[in-house]
Order: structure tokens, then C-alpha cells, then sequence
């Protein structure tokens, strides 16, 4: 399959270079994307099996900082009042989350920004809209990518979030995620049904593994070399991969 990015006639030294923007989530157009609801911090599965594995060390710990205190022959009665309260554990974390949540976003976005670039593509060239919101005023060009060359399968792992291409889901709901499901993240390939007529594929890559390229004085943008197989030139030449604007 063919998939394709639409660029501005300024970006042409993606063709002399052969480098690729990978963008940081947090200059998306559309300012929920990546920004799922966070509908918890954790499961109440998982702060209980935290608390049974960790409950004693944190006591044992929480203790020592009044060791005067535990020479008086008070540590084994506090110990006691404690583990009475275990059970509440669960109680007090939710009643401290909404306030924890309210600090965690602005967190999560800032880790995604410095860690994660997307490459966004299109299985459609020739959209009025893409044309008008991602080249220069229906004036660029459309490059076409080869979904099948190996430089879009470079996953580690059957885990591993990074390295290949993905169909974006669209949906009219925003994603809720708990952030302790360790699941593979679906809210990394979904996005508002108002933006299905992208048909966009993507692909993350470790943010840091770029090259940053200069852009601007005082910007720079994450880029990575794309491969020049004889494929892709000879449909260049062609003019089947390469498509300018009619205006």
C-alpha cells in the first residue's frame, strides 16, 4: 500500500535530504489528541496488590523516622494501629486522586513531548481539505511511501510501541485510559470521527533517536533519513508518488 504525506512547495529539501519529520504530539492541529481522559491513576486491583506487596517495607520505613519514639516501646502498638487501617488504604488513595489527577496531565504531556515523535501518512493524495490544511494553500506536494518497505517494521518486540505503522482509529468519544494498565496504549492511534477523512496511518519513534534539524532560529523539529529504493524513484519519475498542485 501507498501511503502519503502532504508538504508545503517550502519543504522541498524533504526530497534533496531525504529526512522526514517526526512531530512532537504537542503540535498536533487537534489539541485532544494524545490527550486522553484519565480516568484513574490506577485500578483498584492494582493499589491493592501494591499495598499487600509493599505495606510493611513503607510502615517499616514511615517508623524508622521516629526511632525515639520506637525505643520508648511504642513501634509494635503503632504497628498495630496501622495495619488495623490496610483496609482504608484504597479509600484514602481515591480520595487524594482527583487532586493527584489535576497535576498528572500537564506531566503526561510534557513526558510525551520529550519522548515520543509521530509520522503522520494518508491513504488519500488527493483530499480538498488535507490539500487546504497541510500544504500552502492547495500549493505543495503529496510524497508516497511504500508501507511495506522494512523502514516501517523496526518494532523490537510484539510490545514494543515504536517502529511501525498503524491505522488511526476514529471515534466520537475521547479515550479514557487508567495509566496503570500496562496494556498497549490505543489512545496513541485515536482521534476524533471529525478528522476520519485524514485515512491516517502513523508511526512513534523514540523522540531522542531523531536528528534534530534546524528550522528555524529558534526552533528545531525531530527528523529521520527515509530510504531511496529504486522503487521510490522510479515512480517518481514517473510522477506517480510525486504530486504536485495544480495551482
Amino acid at each position: 500500500m501507498i501511503l502519503y504525506k502532504y508538504l508545503q512547495p517550502v519543504r522541498v529539501d524533504v526530497l534533496e535530504q531525504k529526512m522526514i519529520r517526526f512531530t512532537q504530539p504537542g503540535e498536533f492541529n487537534d489539541p485532544f489528541e494524545f490527550r486522553p481522559y484519565i480516568q484513574s491513576a490506577a485500578s483498584d486491583k492494582a493499589i491493592q496488590d501494591y499495598v499487600e506487596a509493599n505495606f510493611d517495607k513503607i510502615v517499616e520505613a514511615e517508623l524508622a523516622k521516629y526511632g525515639a519514639l520506637l525505643q520508648l516501646g511504642l513501634g509494635d502498638k503503632l504497628k498495630e494501629m496501622v495495619q488495623v487501617n490496610k483496609p482504608m488504604v484504597l479509600e484514602f488513595f481515591r480520595r487524594l486522586e482527583p487532586e493527584t489527577l489535576k497535576n498528572l496531565a500537564p506531566s503526561l504531556d510534557s513526558v510525551l513531548n520529550q519522548n515520543v515523535g509521530i509520522l503522520c501518512l494518508s491513504e488519500v493524495p488527493d483530499s480538498i481539505l488535507m490539500w487546504g490544511h497541510y500544504t500552502d494553500a492547495h500549493r505543495g506536494f503529496v510524497i508516497g511511501f511504500d508501507s511495506e518497505h522494512p523502514f516501517f517494521s523496526s518494532r523490537r518486540s510484539a510490545e514494543d510501541e515504536f517502529g511501525f505503522l498503524r491505522r488511526v482509529i476514529y471515534q466520537r468519544q475521547r479515550p479514557k485510559v487508567v495509566l496503570s494498565d500496562t496494556s498497549s496504549p490505543s489512545w496513541f492511534n485515536t482521534k476524533s470521527d471529525q478528522w476520519a477523512y485524514e485515512r491516517e496511518w502513523r508511526m512513534l519513534r523514540c523522540y531522542r533517536k531523531l536528528t534534530f534539524v534546524m528550522k528555524k532560529p529558534d526552533s528545531r523539529c525531530a527528523c529521520l533519513n527515509f530510504p531511496q529504493t529504486q522503487y521510490w524513484r522510479s515512480s517518481l519519475e514517473c510522477g506517480q508518488l510525486l504530486r504536485l498542485s495544480s495551482n
